[in-house]
This record gives C-alpha cells, sequence and structure tokens, in this order.
C-alpha cells in the first residue's frame, strides 16, 4: 500500500544542543529510492532561494532524492535551479493542483511519481506535469 512508502515530517536537533537545525515535511519511498519532501504553502511562485535549501538538504544526504510541492508556482529560475541539480541528484517539482487532481480522477500516486521522476531524470525536467499531459 501507497501509505506504507510515506514517513511524516520530523525534525534534527544539533549534537551541541543548538536545538532543531533541520525540519523535513516528510519521506517518500518510490522504487526503493528515498525521496525528502518539502512542502510550501505560498500563494507566489517561489524562487530560487526556496527550492535551493531543500535541494541543499538532498545534497547533503548521499543517496537522498527531492520531491519540492508547491501550493503555488515555481518562477523560471527556480526551475532552472533544479535542472541544474539534476546533474548531481533527481529533484522533482510538483503542484500541490497536481495532486489534488490527481486523487480526484483517482488516479496511481505512485506511478504519477515516477512519470515526473522518469522525466527529470530522462529528459531533464523537473516539472513535468503528466496530468496536464494526459499521461497515466
Amino acid at each position: 500500500m501507497w501509505t506504507d512508502l510515506v514517513r511524516d515530517a520530523f525534525t534534527i536537533t544539533g549534537l551541541e544542543g543548538e536545538g532543531v537545525v533541520e525540519q523535513i515535511d516528510g519521506v517518500i519511498e518510490i522504487d526503493s529510492n528515498m525521496y525528502l519532501v518539502e512542502m510550501k504553502w505560498w500563494d507566489k511562485p517561489l524562487g530560487t532561494a526556496e527550492v535551493s535549501q531543500h535541494v541543499m538538504r538532498v545534497f547533503t544526504r548521499n543517496y537522498a532524492r527531492a520531491i519540492f510541492i508547491s501550493n503555488s508556482d515555481f518562477t523560471p529560475a527556480a526551475i532552472n535551479t533544479c535542472r541544474e541539480a539534476l546533474h548531481h541528484k533527481v529533484v522533482v517539482l510538483c503542484k500541490l493542483q497536481e495532486i489534488v487532481m490527481l486523487l480526484e480522477q483517482e488516479k496511481d500516486l505512485r506511478n504519477f511519481f515516477k512519470s515526473k521522476v522518469e522525466a527529470a531524470i530522462v529528459h531533464k525536467n523537473p516539472l513535468h506535469e503528466p496530468l496536464n499531459n494526459h499521461i497515466l
């Protein structure tokens, strides 16, 4: 079942008593790969600064990959930042609206993310929108 592959949000505290040093919104396992998930509820498009912080979290973990879900859109600069990060890590951008549409249409969430991951890896497209392209 899909829910067996999802881990809730958690925090990491510093070893020297610095308190919370990192907060992860969730973790999803897809095809034995771990994806750190970041969720933003902003009403304006996310820029490079916003996506870079999550990409950096992934870069500090050897086998981690990234999924960034936004309530709003992503700026062209943010998309390009993630495209450049694909040289080293798998980074997938997703709009919350896509997930809502997917659930409304009762489509498979695993296939949805697999399609997005494939587009990121093969076509260097971190913001592939399979529902808009009628793929799934």
